[in-house]
């Protein structure tokens, strides 16, 4: 079923369905928000062995983040050839390094002191793909810099963050609680929430998307 409220107009595509291929609450209410009529589908690649590949091979954050972006679309193409398929991947990288999502309050706490003071970047890639036929694809890097922290501050937000610090590799979400230890961004929101979402409209009403009722 649609994951939309099926009595409001949406923008949809003529005879195409949408799919994203993403478990991200936050790129699916991105989609939800903008009134996107579509479905979603986890992908369930082993992301951190795909990252870890292109690691070894020395493979650039850019690169590394539209493979994955395009391994998560080829993937739901194959099981939904006359859909159009959605997908995105975002790495975090800080001075050299790239952090996947922390496993535990430990490591997320870790994360955070590592960060603290600094700006890193957030590498996201995003992909259309149509019967296995990629379409269109992006990658963009917003900046976000980190306050100082102590640890009473780090503590404090750990406390109030809970499971939820481990849903990102920042250990933040800036539409929640993360506006307590960011001090600057740098580029669109959406970007930053995990997907270029305005330049993906953009292409998407050339390929035909308009608002309609049924």
């Amino acid at each position: 079923m649609p994951s939309m409220d099926s009595t409001k107009p949406k923008w949809q595509l003529p005879q195409t369905p949408i799919i994203l291929a993403t478990e991200s609450m936050a790129r699916r209410r991105m989609f939800e928000n903008a009134g996107i009529l579509h479905n979603a589908i986890a992908a369930n690649l082993d992301e951190d062995a795909l990252r870890a590949a292109a690691a070894h091979e020395n493979i650039s954050p850019a690169d590394t983040a539209s493979m994955l972006a395009e391994a998560k679309a080829m993937k739901i193409s194959a099981q939904h050839p006359s859909a159009l398929i959605i997908a995105s991947d975002q790495l975090l990288v800080c001075e050299g390094v790239i952090y996947g999502k922390p496993a535990t309050l430990v490591e997320a706490k870790t994360r955070l002191n590592a960060l603290a003071g600094k700006t890193h970047e957030l590498v996201t890639a995003g992909v259309i793909i149509l019967a296995n036929q990629r379409l269109w694809h992006l990658v963009k890097s917003p900046k976000i810099t980190l306050r100082e922290l102590s640890d009473h501050d780090i503590d404090s937000y750990l406390a109030a963050m809970a499971d939820e610090a481990m849903l990102t590799p920042g250990v933040y979400m800036i539409e929640k609680l993360g506006a307590h230890i960011i001090s600057k961004m740098e580029g669109c929101s959406y970007t930053i929430l995990g997907f270029p979402l305005l330049e993906c409209l953009a292409y998407l009403r050339q390929f035909g998307m308009e608002a309609r009722t049924s």
